[in-house]
């Protein structure tokens, strides 16, 4: 029984008690009066005095003593009632924590056989496609022979989409260290302009190749440096820039812009690309997913990219959000400590 039930019960207990002590205490006293007042009167006055005693006793007990114990006795029963109740509900409660605990653990179990499982296909299928890529790759390059165009053409076909699939199998693996917490950081103080500028000198040939006019915001002296693994963070914004440039129409535009809010730097990243519908926005961070008008323009993606960018982002302590328009573009934007 919890302890406040315990104590309210005691306490109308006592009550009910000190009630009846109360009420013994007065029939005493006027018992006693009574007595002292009978030495002066005659029998008969005697007799009638008495019985008016008694009957005002009986009065007294009934009208305003009587209601209040049972209502006492009711509340009290009400209590008990309520008591009982709470120790079921208790009993019910530890009994779901520990259904929930052994569920909890099952799941664990399941997570980390999952997580085997892809890893062991993973790294069994990416050696042979390796193997692929390398051998297509001496043969376009003549190694082996000459080859007429239609023969280039054709491997050259089979190369991307043996490069699309071990683009997948890393994502696959990526996803799956970020979901399980496996993945290992090294913080290290970096410029966050040395690091989108490495970025995008890999990215100039798709930049270029779709006239994309790339501009900056705030790209100033008083961003300070951020504290990130380099290699993960660099993985996130390549993902970002890299949507950027696949959904923005020839011609569009794509701007890159920083702000030092407290002890974050934010950073976004602009286009006017084709945007994201406003009925899918709340699923673009999940696994696997990928808006409609998205795969009619890029078949090949993964729907990995964001999920795992959104990962590292919160493993670095910061938040990631976007804005988007069908349209008109979007604007992802995230934030990272910076050093202090």
């Amino acid at each position: 029984m919890p302890p406040g039930s315990n104590s309210q019960t005691r306490y109308f207990l006592s009550l009910t008690q000190r009630l009846r002590i109360g009420f013994v205490l007065l029939m005493v006293i006027i018992i006693f009066l009574t007595i002292a007042i009978l030495h002066h009167l005659r029998e008969r006055d005697q007799v009638i005095l008495f019985v008016g005693l008694v009957l005002l006793l009986l009065t007294i007990y009934k009208i305003a003593i009587s209601p209040y114990i049972g209502d006492l006795r009711t509340q009290m029963e009400a209590l008990s009632k309520a008591s009982e109740d709470s120790i079921q509900a208790s009993k019910m409660l530890i009994r779901r924590d520990l259904d929930l605990n052994r569920a909890n653990d099952k799941l664990r179990e399941l997570d980390e056989a999952k997580s085997n499982f892809i890893s062991i296909v993973a790294h069994q299928l990416r050696t042979p496609l390796s193997s692929i890529k390398w051998t297509l790759n001496m043969i376009l390059e003549d190694t082996l022979g000459s080859l007429t165009t239609e023969q280039r053409s054709f491997l050259m076909k089979c190369y991307e989409s043996n490069e699309r699939l071990i683009v997948l199998i890393n994502d696959m693996l990526s996803a799956d260290r970020v979901e399980s917490g496996k993945l290992k950081y090294s913080m290290v103080p970096t410029s966050i302009f040395n690091l989108i500028d490495n970025i995008l000198f890999e990215m100039t040939p798709m930049i270029s190749k779709k006239k994309l006019k790339l501009t900056f915001e705030n790209r100033t002296d008083d961003i300070p440096h951020v504290l990130i693994d380099t290699e993960k963070m660099r993985a996130a914004l390549q993902n970002l820039l890299e949507n950027s440039v696949k959904y923005t129409p020839e011609g569009g535009a794509l701007t890159i812009g920083f702000k030092h809010i407290e002890s974050f730097v934010e950073v976004w990243v602009r286009d006017t690309g084709i945007g994201i519908p406003q009925e899918e926005q709340d699923r673009i961070f999940t696994r696997l997913f990928r808006a409609r008008n998205a795969i009619k323009v890029e078949t090949g993606g993964s729907g990995l990219g964001l999920f795992i960018t959104k990962g590292i982002v919160e493993k670095h302590g910061g938040k990631i959000w976007f804005e988007s328009k069908v349209g008109e573009g979007s604007t992802f934007s995230f934030s990272i400590p910076a050093v202090k």
